[in-house]
């Protein structure tokens, strides 16, 4: 496939709004409106040719609304199988991603998308040697910041799997939260308890977290290791706890290894004192 037709199906999904462009979310609209005066030539040209050829002058302008339409499709799709592959049940049979879109009609952004879909669903489902085969096929730069979560959430997840677990930590940091609560729970856990031991770490990611879900993100995982790193930071909170918040962060603190907290939190949830 030319590069000359991939540039076409990029530029005209972006014009449609369904990719950022090159210049990123920044520059996208001013761009697009750029590409919207392109193509108004092409339109404006073809009504000035029917007036030459007859109905055979529209047909530019058709071929490049169909292209346009099915372009955007491809990356809508794509972008869509993404979030399933994240949001959904791994015993949700919407949740894996399905075959690939016929690629003469797929922009390089679609393609990155199934890419990135690919990887996800492989690192969910614990299958590495997938994962790695197609993380190369995801360029950075295509993603919006959402999927970049995604990204290095999953990218996260692998080194988790390959045993590298401080790795894991390191790129869960950057990467939470990305608004699906499995993901959250799974690696928020691997980021408490690589800092625990470090007050000065923990504060610093409980202050990120904080920030982030102030921001609008949505996060009920984080939220309750939120209220766990709560209880390192300030010990004395544990004695304020419901019996069946106690309970739930008892389940969370067993989770990173703390045993010693989770028994007090067991201890708390059956109306004892903390000690």
């Amino acid at each position: 496939m030319g590069s000359a037709w991939t540039w076409l199906l990029e530029r005209c999904a972006e014009v449609i709004g369904a990719t950022d462009g090159a210049a990123g979310s920044a520059g996208s609209a001013r761009r697009r409106l750029q590409l919207f005066l392109v193509l108004s030539l092409v339109v404006t040209a073809s009504v000035l040719l029917r007036g030459v050829w007859g109905a055979r002058g529209l047909l530019p302008a058709i071929a490049l609304f169909a292209l346009s339409v099915q372009a955007a499709r491809a990356v809508l799709d794509a972008r869509a199988a993404v979030w399933r592959a994240a949001a959904l049940d791994l015993e949700d049979p919407a949740q894996r991603p399905g075959e690939r879109a016929d690629s003469w009609f797929s922009p390089p952004t679609a393609r990155v998308l199934r890419a990135l879909a690919d990887v996800i669903d492989a690192a969910r489902r614990e299958r590495y040697a997938i994962a790695l085969e197609r993380l190369p096929h995801v360029d950075r730069a295509a993603l919006r910041p959402d999927e970049v979560r995604l990204l290095d959430a999953a990218r996260a997840l692998l080194s988790l799997g390959l045993g590298d677990p401080s790795r894991a930590a390191q790129q869960a940091i950057v990467a939470l939260p990305t608004g699906i609560d499995a993901i959250d729970a799974r690696l928020g856990r691997v980021v408490l308890a690589d800092a625990w031991k470090s007050p000065a770490r923990l504060e610093a990611i409980d202050r990120a977290w904080r920030s982030e879900l102030q921001g609008g993100v949505t996060s009920e995982a984080l939220e309750r290791l939120l209220s766990l790193s709560r209880l390192r930071l300030v010990p004395h909170a544990l004695e304020a706890l419901r019996p069946a918040d106690a309970r739930d962060l008892s389940a969370e603190a067993w989770s990173i290894g703390e045993e010693e907290l989770a028994a007090a939190l067991e201890s708390r949830a059956r109306g004892g004192v903390y000690r």
